[in-house]
């Protein structure tokens, strides 16, 4: 998918749009404040492919709002491995067989923004004028990361719902790194379920259950274990810890944000196992894990995100930095 016919890459954008940019900023920050309030009421229903390396995949998912205020998400996945996922109020309660090996950290939902007004901290927001997605009209803004630590993304938001129907993922010669867009799109104007739609929102005999013991906010979590440099904007949005049955240990997943980008950092025991670290960019994905002693324990940190790869590095590197200075 091109980005934007008139823009051959983000310098381009960024010249074009200079000029005309300080009697656009009031629409932008307009927009912003829509998209931070549709995100916690607007409920719709639609079908998204999502691209990456050139591999597709398409799913399904609804969102409503009960009687009782809750945000309820149902997201299927149709090609490939049937992969389901349940939140209340962005909270994962059930997930498919094929995903309860490993508990979802970072769901594949449409973007979901986190203190929109925020992000001008860390990004240059550029309205970019109009286009149509999944036939409904919608606005483009491009984000474009005041430092080396994100990526730039252009989304395209329903000029009706503020729900962003179209997000694509550049590096910084405007080259797509991922997109997810809408094909079919309904918004539902009603906060009050039918009884229709309780059937969609509700998950099938499939999905498994997921126990708040799995999913620990990050104020309940309290462990040795510790982050000591984010970029700067990225802060811990929830904390996961899952202990396997039959082991003594289990694996801490952390999530951090900065309202568009987001990393995960998952800590393991690895005790009498001969594990090594790497490194690796998968697409606009970076991993990169490696082993820390911390006295007679050996821990493996992994870090995984839609960030540069240097910063993951940085990210991993900190742990080491964190030990020694616990050490002191």
């Amino acid at each position: 998918m091109p980005v934007k016919a008139f823009c051959s890459g983000i310098a381009l954008c960024m010249t074009l749009t200079s000029s005309a940019y300080a009697a656009q900023s009031a629409p932008a920050e307009q927009w912003l404040q829509r998209l931070q309030s549709a995100d916690a009421v607007q409920g719709y229903q639609g079908t998204f492919v999502y691209e990456r390396k050139g591999a597709f995949s398409t799913h399904q998912i609804w969102r409503q709002v009960n009687a009782q205020g809750q945000l309820l998400e149902r997201f299927l996945q149709l090609n490939g491995p049937a992969h389901e996922v349940v939140r209340i109020d962005k909270r994962v309660t059930c997930v498919s067989p094929t995903l309860a090996g490993e508990l979802p950290v970072v769901d594949i939902w449409p973007v979901s923004l986190v203190k929109p007004q925020d992000l001008q901290q860390w990004y240059d927001v550029h309205e970019l004028g109009e286009s149509r997605v999944a036939g409904h009209i919608a606005r483009v803004l491009l984000f474009s990361p005041r430092d080396q630590h994100r990526y730039a993304v252009e989304l395209h938001i329903d000029q009706a719902t503020a729900i962003p129907l179209k997000t694509l993922l550049l590096n910084d010669q405007g080259q797509l790194l991922e997109r997810l867009e809408f094909v079919q799109f309904q918004a539902s104007p009603s906060q009050t379920l039918t009884t229709a739609e309780h059937v969609i929102v509700t998950p099938s005999a499939e999905c498994l259950p997921i126990t708040d013991a799995n999913q620990l906010d990050a104020d309940e979590v309290s462990v040795d274990w510790a982050v000591d440099w984010t970029p700067p904007g990225f802060v811990l949005l929830k904390s996961f810890y899952k202990q396997p049955s039959g082991t003594t240990s289990g694996v801490l997943s952390q999530v951090y944000s900065d309202g568009l980008a987001s990393f995960s950092v998952f800590f393991e025991n690895i005790d009498n196992l001969d594990v090594e670290g790497g490194r690796r960019q998968l697409g606009p994905t970076a991993v990169v894990s490696r082993k820390i002693e911390q006295g007679a324990k050996t821990v493996m940190v992994t870090v995984i995100g839609e960030i540069p790869l240097g910063s993951a590095e940085r990210i991993a590197l900190s742990m080491q930095a964190e030990q020694e200075h616990a050490d002191d």
